[in-house]
This record gives structure tokens, sequence and C-alpha cells, in this order.
């Protein structure tokens, strides 16, 4: 699996907007996201060190509802849809299934 660029946020700056394609999940290296509220006012989620977020998403093949941006110098690594996808494939059907129907509820 070759791993894409890290991606560097500073302060404030949108790593996704709502409306956009999930073509990607992330795992946060350093500093922090908040996920915003469809206004881009009310935090709804905070994303910290080592927590991957965006998976949900990727899998129901749809589209960002919400904001997200970095709260203070961010890292975050993503890694494409196809390499999530490539995963299931390689498991058995009743574990894909179920994260199926997981995402089926984002």
């Amino acid at each position: 699996m070759k791993l894409l660029a890290p991606i560097i946020l500073f302060h404030g700056e949108a790593l996704f907007r709502a409306g956009q394609p999930a073509s990607q999940f992330y795992l946060v290296r350093h500093g922090r996201i908040i996920v915003l509220d469809q206004d881009g006012k009310i935090p709804q989620r905070n994303f910290e060190v080592n927590e991957l977020f965006g998976v949900p998403e990727v899998l129901a093949s749809g589209n960002w509802s919400l904001t997200a941006i970095a709260d203070g110098p961010t890292n975050i690594q993503p890694f494409p849809a196809q390499t999530l996808f490539q995963s299931l494939a390689e498991m058995p059907d009743s574990h894909s299934d179920f994260l199926r129907g997981i995402a089926a509820m984002a």
C-alpha cells in the first residue's frame, strides 16, 4: 500500500467541507480536528492524535455532511478509499457485510 503525503493544516484551515466527496479517511498524527455543524459554527466532534475518522462516510460512498477544521497546527495522514475497499474485499463476507451495514447508518 502506497501512503499518500501527510496533510499539514494551520489553525482554522478546513480539511473538508460539507458537500465534498468522502474519497479519503484520515488518521490524526498531530494536533486536533474539530467537526462543525452544517452552519460551520458549533463543534459536533473532536478527533485527537491516533484517532481514525471518516471510515463510515467513505464506505457509504457519499459526501461529507459536515465541515472539519484544524484546531491548532495539525498533521493528518490521508488514506484513499480504495485502501479500505481492498481491505473489505479480503475479509470474510460476514465481516465486510457488517461494516457496510454500519456505514449505511452514517
